[in-house]
């Protein structure tokens, strides 16, 4: 009985090592390197839902139409950067459950369109603990569903909308 529980020690301790060096090539790949598919926080379809209106051309507040979070969380609000998050130009905090009719303030929007997503607040309560140059050592991560991050494209500025500064002159009869 001793021989199986060495065993069994070691086959732990062997698995625990795994785990551990499975950690540090997350943290490895952040720094530069690719992130893998997956580097938020992982939630079934059914704990975490994103519903927001594809158009909000002109609006300087977006209206999230429905959101499903499994935990106290952050709607983020980023400028679109060729697909990509930008600059982050709106972050409201939602609890834990269902939230609807949710208005993020919108600041230094300069593209059509914006990226919103939903990410955990699993650092200081409250505070948005998000670094873009460290994403996969940051505490507030984004939200995957199945395999994807819980997040969506949203047009806030309309294409018949004006450059700064263009008037546009009545034409005369």
């Amino acid at each position: 009985m001793n021989r199986y529980i060495r065993v069994a020690l070691v086959a732990t301790l062997a698995v625990g090592a795994l785990t551990l060096a499975g950690c540090s090539s997350v943290k490895a790949q952040s720094g530069g390197m690719a992130l893998p598919k997956v580097w938020g926080y992982v939630a079934g379809a059914n704990f975490a839902q994103l519903d927001v209106a594809a158009d909000q051309s002109g609006a300087k507040t977006l209206v999230v139409k429905r959101v499903l979070a499994p935990t106290d969380a952050w709607i983020v609000v980023h400028l679109d950067d060729n697909g990509m998050p930008g600059k982050r130009v709106g972050l409201t905090h939602i609890s834990k459950g269902e939230s609807t009719d949710v208005k993020v303030r919108l600041a230094g929007v300069t593209t059509q369109k914006v990226i919103v997503a939903v990410h955990a607040d699993k650092g200081t309560p409250g505070t948005f603990d998000f670094d873009m140059m460290k994403k996969a050592e940051s505490a507030d991560r984004p939200f995957f569903v199945n395999e994807k991050e819980l997040a969506t494209i949203v047009t806030v500025r309309g294409s018949a909308e004006k450059a700064a500064g263009e008037t546009t002159m009545p034409v005369a009869p």
